[in-house]
């Protein structure tokens, strides 16, 4: 059975909030196929639980020292086995946002995603994204993010 839209978008962000690596892991294999695919900004797809799972931690690794956390932005809507749903990305602290994306995402027959296309509307404005990968998608060298002087938590 197909989620609702909302409610897949409102477990989507929770996983992307998840601090605990042993409950991420759980979330993971509840939201996505063992062999799903991920494809986002810079990076070449990832594929199946433990791509997406460091992934994970390195999106916590980059954004939780900054304060910052994902919040839906409560729009998904779909047709058939496709949901596409907005997201943005927060000071913990202030609410002001910082970061905003869509997400496309192909469901498999029991629900879960099998493909998430994930793009970038709005990139921070309180740090440069020097996340470590060339554009091609391979990485360089551990992410740097740099504070830029604009406001940001």
């Amino acid at each position: 059975m197909l989620p609702r839209p909302n409610e897949l978008l409102a477990r989507y962000v929770a996983l992307w909030n998840e601090t605990d690596p042993a409950r991420r892991r759980e979330r993971v294999e509840a939201l996505y196929v063992p062999d799903a695919v991920y494809v986002f900004y810079r990076k070449d797809p990832l594929r199946g639980h433990a791509a997406i799972l460091d992934q994970l931690a390195y999106t916590h690794q980059v954004y939780g020292p900054m304060g910052y956390e994902f919040r839906s932005s409560n729009n998904a809507n779909g047709h058939h086995d496709v949901v596409r749903f907005n997201w943005v990305m927060v000071s913990a602290a202030t609410g002001e946002m910082e970061m905003s994306g869509q997400d496309i995402v192909v469901l498999a027959e029991d629900g879960r995603i099998q493909a998430d296309y994930q793009f970038h509307d709005r990139m921070p404005s309180a740090f440069v994204y020097d996340d470590g990968y060339e554009e091609h998608g391979v990485a360089v060298r551990a992410a740097r993010p740099r504070r830029t002087g604009v406001a940001g938590p």
